[in-house]
């Protein structure tokens, strides 16, 4: 059970710091927008490691690496549709298991929401490991045209598993 409680906890930051990271992007795409004269002459223009943390394998395509592009974004669309199907079984059963009116209904409606839940929680974690592979080989490929991009990953005992992003401009 300890182990089950650690999963959640690293899937609960994972999902925080994705949807953090995405938030850092979309914020620095929409805010040209709000910039001066002078700088809206100037396109404001995504770069491929940009767009590949936001979307996995968008990076590569725009890269012309193809083959790439498309398994990362296939599989992630994989991990996504996995997610939602088995969040919506177990959500089902959930709702069998709180009307149900005997107790062996109750116990096996119980075990097919926990068995949906599992699978959910591993599709989570399949997503966030696409992710940050997508995240690595878009490090490889970037990293041949510019030197000051730097990709860390790591484990800390306070704050568990990281991925630090380092540009220099």
């Amino acid at each position: 059970m300890s182990s089950f409680t650690w999963n959640f906890k690293f899937i609960k930051k994972l999902t925080f710091f994705t949807i953090f990271i995405m938030l850092i992007f979309l914020g620095n795409i929409f805010s040209s927008e709000f910039s001066s004269e002078k700088d809206k002459k100037e396109k404001p223009k995504i770069t491929s490691l940009e767009k590949s943390i936001l979307i996995p394998g968008w990076g590569q395509l725009s890269e012309k690496h193809y083959f790439e592009g498309f398994i990362f974004l296939t599989l992630e669309a994989g991990a996504i549709a996995g997610i939602i199907i088995n969040a919506k079984k177990a959500n089902k059963y959930y709702r069998n298991y709180k009307d149900a009116r005997t107790v062996p209904d109750a116990i096996k409606y119980r075990n097919l929401t926990e068995k949906y839940d599992i699978r959910r929680n591993k599709f989570i974690l399949a997503a966030g490991a696409i992710w940050a592979l997508n995240l690595l080989d878009m490090y490889l490929i970037y990293k041949k045209k510019n030197k000051n991009l730097f990709i860390l990953f790591g484990n800390s005992e306070k704050n568990g598993y990281f991925i630090k992003i380092i540009k220099y401009f």
